[in-house]
């Protein structure tokens, strides 16, 4: 018996071990994913477990990661809130276990056992490249996975509490897209969302504010604007879903927003995402609808972002939740 607590220990340990040995040159080098990931057992009692079932939304198998808290197992009778946090392009469900992203997991269960955010379960779904959006031909129907789906079945396997004051979205880079997205256009659905480097695309055509379309990367994201959005261009799947545009006309109610930006984002050199950023904290303003902008000087994109504020994040994504 001790010996397997021990081999299931190991793993969570060698890779917050990887990852504080990482230089920044070599996590740009390591893998985004974890291959044939196996459950975690942290050192404080937390777990992450790695999971799939079968989603109608998208006609085939969908994975996710979930972490569950130290006290999940302690107290079989205590049902948990959710956090529901959706990755970036070229990530998975495990990027965010992994040394190259600064192996999370561990520092979520450092702030649980500070003190400094109550306790949760926190879910990863695998979104592919889908910008969380369900395409315009049907084929990849993601906001409805994440929205159905995804919390029908970690409500079925998981003692969690329902109702929308027990739920919260985040996201980060494409998933902070998806995560304010959705939750605009679900604001009964979510008590709160947080966006951290979130893409920000103005304008009619987000094919438009792209600076080099002739690229290599930006021809990558003309092919992902068009398998959702249509080729050609479907200009009112696009409005539908366009955070601009839900900013001036969504009625947004109780749903309480916060999104932050790092102004050394490299997207800046494909698209000017700050503008998208401080358009969309200006159009909330204008209405007088309550939210959160942070804008950090001379910092990064994506999981570095997310990483450094951390604790913030999960704050406000989690003040809606009871305490036991």
């Amino acid at each position: 018996m001790v010996q397997m607590r021990i081999t299931r220990i190991l793993p969570a340990l060698a890779l917050c071990l990887a990852s504080a040995a990482l230089l920044p040159a070599q996590r740009d080098r390591a893998p985004r994913r974890l291959e044939n990931p196996e459950e975690l057992q942290l050192p404080g009692g937390s777990r992450v477990e790695f999971r799939s079932f079968r989603s109608s939304a998208l006609d085939k198998d969908a994975s996710y990661s979930i972490f569950t808290p130290p006290s999940y197992d302690k107290e079989p009778e205590r049902r948990f809130p959710v956090i529901y946090f959706l990755h970036g392009l070229n990530n998975d469900h495990t990027s965010w276990a992994t040394p190259r992203y600064g192996n999370l997991p561990v520092q979520v269960e450092a702030l649980l056992k500070k003190g400094e955010v109550s306790e949760f379960l926190l879910v990863h779904p695998d979104g592919g490249n889908s910008l969380y959006t369900d395409s315009l031909d049907g084929t990849g129907k993601y906001e409805t996975y994440i929205r159905r789906d995804l919390i029908a079945e970690v409500e079925k396997n998981f003692r969690v509490q329902t109702g929308r004051a027990a739920r919260a979205l985040g996201g980060v880079s494409m998933g902070g897209y998806g995560a304010l997205k959705i939750a605009m256009r679900h604001p009964r659905e979510f008590a709160s969302v947080s966006g951290t480097s979130p893409i920000v695309f103005l304008g009619e055509d987000p094919s438009k504010s792209l600076t080099n379309r002739e690229s290599r990367r930006g021809g990558y994201v003309l092919r992902l604007i068009g398998s959702t959005f249509g080729d050609p261009f479907n200009q009112e799947h696009w409005r539908e879903n366009s955070l601009e545009a839900l900013a001036r006309t969504a009625v947004l109610g109780e749903l309480n927003i916060h999104f932050s930006y790092g102004t050394a984002d490299r997207y800046n050199r494909m698209f000017p995402m700050e503008q998208g950023v401080k358009t969309l904290d200006q159009v909330l303003s204008e209405r007088g609808i309550a939210h959160t902008c942070q804008i950090y000087e001379s910092e990064p994109h994506g999981w570095e972002l997310v990483r450094s504020h951390l604790d913030e994040t999960l704050a406000f994504l989690s003040q809606t939740f009871s305490h036991p």
